[in-house]
C-alpha cells in the first residue's frame, strides 16, 4: 500500500515538473545607458529606438579611440563589444541582439562637441539610412552634427511613404537665402492615422531628438527636446513664411468649432537641466520649473504676398542665469518650428505650409 502511495506521488511530481515550461527568453534588444566618464560627458545621453546621442568635452578624450560602456535589456549582446575603443570622429553603428537571438536592432551613436551653434541656415540635408526622408544637419568645426530632429519617423509608422517629399518636414528650394530652406507642411495620417486618433502630422523641427518607439502610445514624449548651450541667448531672429491650410480639424477628424485659420509656431525655450530631468517634451517644454527664459512667435497667422517675413522674438527671462553654470554647459537651448501649432494634439489644417530659413540665436 505505502509503495503505492509512493509511486502515486511520484507520479504527480512528474507530470507537475513536466507542465513547467523553461522561462520564455528576452526577446528585447534595447540600449538602455551608454556609460562614459562623468568627466568628459556635457550632458546625459539622448537614446531614441534607434539612435543615441550624447555631447562630449573634445578635449579630455581621444575621439578616434573611444570605449563606451552600454547597459542593455536583460540578456541582450551589443557588437563590437562594450569597451573596444572606436572612431567616433563620424556616427558609428552598434548591433543589439536580444536574449533568444532572434532580434536584432542597429543604433547610430554619435558623439557631439560641446560647440553649441547658435546661426542655421539649413543648407545642409541628408536622408535617413532608409531613404525616405530628409534631415538637416550643422557643420560645426567640418563635424557633422545631427542636432536636429522632426516627426518624420513616426510619421512613417502611421503613412509608411519612399519619397522624400511626401513626408511632413523636407528642404525646399524657395529660400530665402542661399539654396535651401526648412518646409514644413501638415500631412494627412491616412485610415491608419484616423483610426488612432492621428488624423494628422504636422511638419515639425527642433532642437533635439525624436524617439519613434514613442509616437504612437506617448506623442508628446517622444519629443526630446534641448542641446547644450554656453550663452545667454537675447533673441531668436530668422525668416518665416506661412500659408495656412484648411479647414482645421480635431484629433477626430472634424472641423473645430468655431472654424478658424490653421497657425504655425515658432519658438525657443532655456531651461536649466538636471540629472532628474536632462530633456523636456511636448508636454513640459513651456511650463516646467527648470525653464529659465521663452522667446515665441505672437501671431502665427499667414505672412502677407508671397514672400518671407523677419521674424525678432525676443527672449522674456523667468529667472537669473547663473554663469558659472552657462559655462559649464548646465543649461539647454530649446528651438522648434511647426505648421499647425496644435499638431501636437493632432489639431490642425492639412496642407498647413511653414518655410524657414536664416535663423539665428542672438547672444549677450
Amino acid at each position: 500500500m505505502k509503495s503505492s502511495v509512493r509511486l502515486a506521488f511520484l507520479g504527480a511530481l512528474l507530470t507537475i515538473s513536466g507542465c513547467i515550461k523553461p522561462e520564455a527568453e528576452n526577446m528585447e534588444a534595447d540600449i538602455l545607458a551608454m556609460i562614459l566618464p562623468d568627466s568628459v560627458l556635457i550632458s546625459p545621453p539622448s537614446i531614441t529606438n534607434t539612435t543615441v546621442t550624447a555631447f562630449v568635452n573634445f578635449s579630455k578624450l581621444n575621439i578616434k579611440a573611444v570605449a563606451p560602456q552600454f547597459t542593455l535589456t536583460e540578456g541582450a549582446s551589443i557588437q563590437p563589444a562594450p569597451g573596444t575603443p572606436r572612431d567616433f570622429s563620424k556616427p558609428v553603428f552598434y548591433t543589439v541582439t536580444s536574449q533568444d537571438g532572434h532580434w536584432k536592432k542597429e543604433y547610430r551613436i554619435s558623439l557631439l562637441q560641446n560647440v553649441a551653434p547658435d546661426s542655421f541656415m539649413f543648407e545642409n540635408w541628408t536622408v535617413n539610412p532608409d531613404g525616405n526622408y530628409y534631415i538637416p544637419y550643422e557643420l560645426v568645426e567640418t563635424e557633422h552634427q545631427n542636432i536636429w530632429a522632426s516627426g518624420n519617423s513616426g510619421f512613417s509608422l502611421i503613412a509608411p511613404e519612399k519619397r522624400p517629399e511626401a513626408y511632413p518636414t523636407q528642404r525646399s528650394t524657395d529660400a530665402s537665402q542661399g539654396q535651401y530652406a526648412a518646409y514644413l507642411e501638415t500631412k494627412s495620417t491616412g485610415a491608419l492615422g484616423a483610426i488612432v486618433g492621428m488624423p494628422i502630422a504636422a511638419g515639425n523641427l527642433f532642437l533635439g531628438s525624436f524617439d519613434a518607439a514613442k509616437a504612437m502610445t506617448a506623442p508628446l514624449e517622444a519629443t526630446i527636446f534641448g542641446v547644450p548651450f554656453n550663452k545667454k541667448p537675447l533673441r531668436l531672429t530668422g525668416s518665416y513664411k506661412y500659408v495656412p491650410g484648411g479647414p482645421v480639424t480635431d484629433k477626430t477628424g472634424k472641423p473645430v468649432t468655431p472654424q478658424h485659420q490653421d497657425l504655425c509656431d515658432i519658438y525657443a525655450v532655456l531651461f536649466k537641466a538636471s540629472a532628474e530631468k536632462p530633456f523636456l517634451n511636448g508636454a513640459n517644454v513651456l511650463t516646467d520649473p527648470s525653464v529659465v527664459a521663452v522667446a515665441q512667435l505672437a501671431s502665427g497667422v499667414a505672412t502677407p504676398g508671397t514672400g518671407y517675413r523677419a521674424f525678432d522674438l525676443p527672449f522674456n527671462y523667468k529667472s537669473e542665469v547663473n554663469e558659472g553654470d552657462l559655462a559649464a554647459f548646465a543649461y539647454k537651448i530649446v528651438v522648434v518650428f511647426s505648421s499647425s501649432k496644435n499638431g501636437a494634439v493632432f489639431e490642425g489644417a492639412v496642407g498647413s505650409k511653414l518655410f524657414i530659413d536664416d535663423v539665428k540665436i542672438v547672444t549677450q
